[in-house]
């Protein structure tokens, strides 16, 4: 009977063993997949010069947007003011613009064809320092909006982030975890949403999702000094308010806009 009993206890723990690994692996796909899905949906900010024949060139990329709806785009708003400071270091204004590849991020690609589009038109909030920007001309090229979540994930959470940190000229992902929520300013809430890992020069206005692809929140800032190794963001609910307060529905959990 006592060797009965051990066979089953055997047999139990292959079983919860085997169903937990088959959890973790599921979980981790999940991110995966939805890395791949946020891929498509975020553009690199871009400084760039049209030379006399009107060949576009790209100067620097200064940050990271992602499309709200076919024609809108977010990002950060210091993104954009610093887009149109002239310094010594860029004494000649830069044209303002994203591009977006016609066929994708390949990864493994020498070259890929983009399309790229000028922007002037941007609603800034400087205090929650977003801005929704709205390219000159019709998006021609396939766009993919990102949903957004109006949550708070308690801490300890999963999430991810991409955008275009370090001039890269494609999208580069990190997976983290929420650190705590800070800076309670009014009735809505914590104003600021930490990470538990560090990010670098360009990844301002990077999405922060979770494992299905919804988008918790906007990266804004990285630690330095003291705070090296953690990132800062705004939470999805101050976003959608910003995007509703300019006649922009921000699409919610459901992939619907919401009135």
């Amino acid at each position: 009977m006592r060797v009965v009993r051990l066979v089953a206890l055997l047999f139990l723990f292959v079983f919860l063993s085997n169903l937990l690994a088959l959890a973790q692996r599921s979980s981790t796909d999940a991110f995966i997949l939805s890395i791949e899905r946020i891929k498509r949906s975020v553009v690199p900010i871009l400084c760039g010069q049209v030379d006399q024949r009107g060949q576009f060139s790209v100067q620097l990329i200064d940050g990271t947007g992602f499309f709200v709806d076919e024609q809108h785009f977010l990002t950060a708003a210091h993104v954009i003011n610093d887009l149109k400071t002239v310094n010594p270091k860029r004494p000649v204004p830069c044209v303002m613009a994203i591009y977006v590849p016609l066929n994708g991020w390949e990864r493994e690609a020498i070259n890929f064809d983009a399309q790229w589009f000028k922007f002037t038109d941007c609603a800034i909030d400087d205090a929650l320092d977003v801005a929704v920007c709205n390219p000159v001309i019709k998006i021609t090229a396939k766009v993919y909006p990102l949903a957004f979540r109006d949550f708070r994930p308690p801490d300890g959470s999963p999430v991810a982030f991409t955008g275009f940190p370090l001039g890269s000229i494609e999208p580069l992902s990190s997976r983290c975890n929420i650190s705590t929520y800070r800076n309670v300013i009014d009735t809505e809430g914590s104003r600021q949403v930490m990470l538990d890992k560090g990010t670098w020069p360009g990844a301002s206005g990077s999405p922060i999702y979770d494992s299905t692809g919804r988008v918790l929140g906007i990266m804004l800032a990285r630690g330095i000094d003291d705070s090296t190794g953690t990132a800062f963001g705004l939470p999805s609910h101050f976003i959608i308010m910003f995007l509703r307060s300019h006649g922009i529905g921000g699409r919610n959990e459901t992939g619907k806009e919401k009135k």
